[in-house]
């Protein structure tokens, strides 16, 4: 095994960078140097500022999430806390008045929760995972891009509150009543919903992203048990936001629609309950802590192995640590409602899921202190980070698990140790690996190290005035200060800790500044990297400084945890596959060439065509972003015009291009490697993307469904007086149609695969009808005998769960109207239908929702 850089073998290199310049840069191969020149034209954004409209480019998307949200932590993080922190250095201070004190705190949480960390990990993500996979790009290129303008554009909409004087000041979990229409009737909280919603669908989008680019795209031979420790942590990160987003937006959906529409969900008066609110914040909020932990535990677990020269110390209890701590985050939310008047088995229940996150946590902690006790440390910035993180998180942890202690909870919640704590996860937890991901990687993708003076100075001025800041908080709590006071009276006791955490904030700032100047600099005039600074046993360091627009010319062959360490030749292995790289290597080069691994094996599976710049993207975003600014500012005739943007974007992103090659040269290539090629488009892409879609949507209406048994619980009479049972007899028609939608596009399409091309059209026009008329019984039956949706929180959620199941039904008809317009002009063939396929498996999904939904809605009144 390789010790250090010097030893990392130079046939290890990609086949493009075998010789280095006196100044560092790599010296392309003569004999590849057309083929490599071809590819990075080929893969290469658009110049000029038409081309960062248009750009998919993953290191350009990437670098452009993890500046955002750094923009974002100075205008919210650093800004805010130096404020409050002055307010609170006296007693009785007069610095400012309580409403602009909560307007801080608000913006401080909510920030820093939704539009620094989250969009900063999704940058590493969408930056690092092609290389240390050995692969040329993401999946969904334009998907990632769309990722971005979301969540730019989400979070100006949330910052421009600032300029028409309408800050949120509810804090950043929104609590009910005080968020909804009573306590807070002028716009600032919609601002808050609407401004965040759009940024939470920018990162549910980078994590469908993310899922199917570490399961699918990865180099050759990369089995699951070979894949480096950073990206398990991302695509657990992944799924964990698809499952703790959707819920947070179904809620933000609710609390909108009672601000606005008049609903009644949180109305306790009419039937609902101001708890469900929590509910639904939580089972996002809790798990949110651990989505940023996991992808930061993923970087110390990239940077350790590499500074102290030793391989992890238990791989597999690493990934499986990973996994518990995505399933375990889900089941305590309610760590953070023990006040609420839960019943006692709840609490007992949800107190030891508190306890039990700490055994996978503390398995980490355990294999990063082996790895660093049995190898031979390097004091380098990134390294000085892991460290600090280790004593900072260890200290958080710890005050973690006391309070998940029930009697403990009840008398420090809502309290400074609360926020001790908090802070102590985040910024040890968090912000720690950040800084040390960013001095490991940077050198990477500039060609440059950054100072390591200044990063010493960075380190030590964050490192103290983190701890002098945030310990003295512990104390005060357990003294008594409660959480979101803007001041408090002299002779508590509180004065001296108070300004010891003020002081710790002249401390971090100057920290923060030292990082900015280290960037800045370095990026402009450092040290020329060279091509493995740190001896890492990852694919990234056998690329070029910074890479090519491709990444990989020649794809390489994993057969290795630790493939700079153990492989003599990054591109030798078994012949199918030496074979497979060499054919991709050179060919095609016309078009964006990525291939599909299978998920557990890593064998090929699939060549596709990667899509290329589009300004689409943009355009939805801008559909996306008008549909809800229209509800914001209550011109909801606005709505239709972003609908009408948004569908008419998101079929120009997916119109069929003409296959840059016939199906015989794809039957060619096929016979010569094993390998299928789609150059119309990926089959087994474009199925996983259609799967996590239909789990996005499960997710969204299952959320639905807890909301209407919950309140349904809490009411003893469902529906109120005064409002019949629903009548079966529309309803059960309905779902015939559906059914009967389903048989007939199957049909139809069992009669494409024969050949049928007459049987297979008229099997999707019925399909289309019978799925229209369904839709159109529905509604009619809810116009016409449902409840008001505005009077009771039964009529509100019956309306809501009616409107959403429409909603799906009617998206899968326009996606059957496409793939019948397409079928009309002849674009499908016995070989080339990916895309008829993936919309059967929506209508069927579809059809299953329909399904359950009406069920609940006739049924749920029955239940005893």
């Amino acid at each position: 095994m390789a010790d250090d850089a010097t030893r990392v073998r130079r046939s290890a290199l990609d086949p493009d960078v075998v010789d280095r310049t006196p100044d560092g840069r790599p010296t392309p191969r003569a004999r590849d140097t057309g083929t490599h020149e071809q590819l990075n034209r080929l893969w290469a954004d658009p110049p000029g500022w038409w081309g960062r409209l248009v750009s998919v480019q993953n290191d350009a998307i990437g670098v452009r999430l993890m500046l955002t949200g750094f923009f974002f932590l100075l205008l919210g993080g650093s800004f805010d806390s130096f404020a409050m922190r002055m307010q609170l250095a006296v007693p009785e201070n007069s610095l400012m008045g309580a409403q602009f004190y909560n307007e801080l705190f608000t913006n401080h949480g909510s920030v820093t929760m939704f539009l620094v960390i989250l969009p900063i990990f999704e940058g590493f993500a969408i930056l690092v995972l092609p290389l240390i996979l050995g692969t040329r790009e993401m999946p969904f290129p334009r998907l990632g891009a769309l990722g971005y303008w979301t969540f730019l554009l989400g979070g100006l909409v949330y910052y421009s509150a600032t300029l028409f004087q309408l800050v949120p000041d509810a804090g950043w979990f929104a609590y009910v009543p005080l968020s909804g229409p009573e306590f807070s009737p002028d716009k600032a909280m919609d601002f808050w919903i609407i401004g965040l919603t759009v940024a939470e669908i920018g990162a549910i989008a980078a994590a469908l992203e993310i899922i199917i680019g570490v399961l699918k795209m990865r180099a050759p031979g990369m089995t699951l048990a070979r894949m480096p420790l950073f990206a398990w942590a991302l695509l657990v990160m992944a799924f964990m936001i698809l499952f703790g987003f959707t819920p947070l937006i179904i809620g933000d959906l609710l609390l909108e629609l009672d601000r606005g529409f008049g609903t009644q969900f949180f109305n306790t008066a009419a039937g609902g309950s101001s708890l469900l609110w929590q509910h639904l914040f939580w089972i996002f909020g809790h798990p949110e802590v651990y989505i940023q932990f996991v992808p930061a535990t993923g970087v110390v677990s990239m940077i350790v192995p590499a500074l102290v020269r030793r391989r992890i110390a238990g791989y597999t209890w690493m990934v499986g640590a990973f996994v518990a701590i995505g399933f375990l985050s889900f089941g305590l939310w309610a760590h953070h409602m023990f006040t609420s008047g839960l019943s006692p088995i709840v609490l007992t229940f949800f107190s030891a899921a508190s306890m039990a996150i700490g055994i996978p946590a503390g398995v980490q902690i355990v294999s990063w202190v082996s790895t660093i006790w049995l190898g031979r440390p390097r004091w380098k910035t990134t390294f000085l980070f892991v460290v600090g993180f280790l004593v900072i998180f260890v200290i958080g942890g710890i005050t973690g698990i006391m309070t998940a202690a029930v009697p403990l909870d009840l008398q420090v919640h809502d309290s400074y140790f609360v926020v001790g704590h908090l802070h102590y996860v985040l910024i040890g937890g968090v912000a720690f690996p950040i800084f040390a991901g960013v001095y490991y990687w940077f050198p990477k993708f500039t060609g440059r190290m950054l100072d390591e003076r200044l990063g010493h100075w960075n380190f030590w001025l964050l490192f103290v005035g983190v701890n002098l800041t945030f310990f003295p908080m512990h104390q005060l709590g357990l003294m008594g200060m409660p959480r979101r006071v803007y001041t408090y009276e002299a002779g508590l006791g509180w004065d001296l800790l108070n300004q010891l955490s003020t002081a710790g904030i002249f401390i971090v700032i100057p920290g923060i500044a030292v990082f900015v100047w280290n960037v800045w600099r370095s990026y402009r005039h450092g040290e020329e990297a060279p091509a493995n600074p740190w001896g890492a046993d990852t694919l990234e360091w056998a690329t070029a400084s910074p890479p090519a627009e491709h990444g990989w010319s020649l794809l390489p062959v994993v057969r290795s945890r630790h493939p700079l360490w153990d492989q003599d030749d990054l591109h030798s292995g078994p012949e199918h596959l030496e074979r497979f790289v060499e054919r991709l290597s050179d060919w095609p080069l016309n078009w964006r060439a990525a291939a599909i691994v299978g998920t557990a094996d890593g064998r090929p599976q699939e060549v596709f065509r990667v899509a290329g710049p589009s300004i689409w993207p943009f355009v939805a975003s801008i559909g996306i972003v008008i549909i809800f600014v229209a509800e914001l500012v209550k011109l909801r005739w606005g709505a239709a015009i972003g609908l009408v943007i948004a569908i008419v974007a998101i079929i120009g992103w997916n119109w069929p291009q003409p296959a840059p090659m016939t199906e015989e040269e794809e039957a060619a290539f096929e016979h010569e490697t094993g390998v299928p090629v789609n150059a119309s488009g990926s089959v087994v892409v474009a199925a996983w993307g259609m799967g996590l879609i239909i789990l996005f949507v499960s997710i969204a209406f299952a959320t639905l469904l807890l909301s209407y048994f919950y309140l349904r619980l809490e009411n003893t009479v469902w529906p109120p007086s005064g409002i019949a049972d629903p009548g079966l007899g529309m309803a059960a028609l309905g779902v015939g149609l559906v059914l009967a939608s389903v048989g007939a596009v199957t049909l139809g399409v069992t009669r494409l695969r024969r050949g049928d091309r007459t049987g297979w059209l008229g099997g999707l026009v019925a399909g289309i009808g019978l799925a229209i008329g369904a839709i159109v019984v529905q509604a009619a039956d809810l116009l016409g005998s449902g409840p008001s949706g505005t009077a009771t929180a039964y009529g509100s959620i019956v309306t809501t769960l009616t409107g959403f199941l429409v909603t799906v039904l009617a998206a899968a008809v326009v996606m059957l109207l496409l793939v019948l317009f397409w079928a009309i002009r002849g674009l499908y063939t016995e070989r080339r239908h990916a895309p008829i396929a993936n919309v059967v498996r929506f209508h069927v999904a579809a059809a299953v929702i329909w399904v359950l939904g009406v069920v609940t809605l006739y049924g749920g009144p029955y239940l005893t």
